[in-house]
């Protein structure tokens, strides 16, 4: 864990103590609304990445590949949301 050091002014810092209001709980719930959801994959790394990558277009070159129509796209798309969002809620 690393420590933040914030240089406040006293006087602040002593009417924030004064209120209740618990600082560290506060930034705690801050710095949550920017975690990651660990959505069961392991994470890859830059090599592996440029792997699936070059895989991918050899996929498409080749014609190899599963290519939808703007429609077909946009019906799965819909339903993979819905999904994430039964799954995931607001977050």
């Amino acid at each position: 864990m690393q420590t933040i050091n914030l240089s406040i002014d006293n006087d602040i810092y002593e009417d924030i103590k004064t209120a209740g209001i618990d600082i560290q709980k506060k930034f705690n719930e801050f710095l949550a609304q920017f975690a990651f959801v660990d959505d069961g994959y392991p994470a890859i790394g830059t090599e592996e990445a440029r792997r699936r990558v070059a895989n991918a277009v050899n996929e498409y070159k080749m014609d190899k590949g599963t290519y939808f129509s703007e429609d077909e796209y946009v019906t799965k798309m819909s339903s993979i949301m819905e999904k994430l969002e039964l799954k995931y809620g607001n977050n």
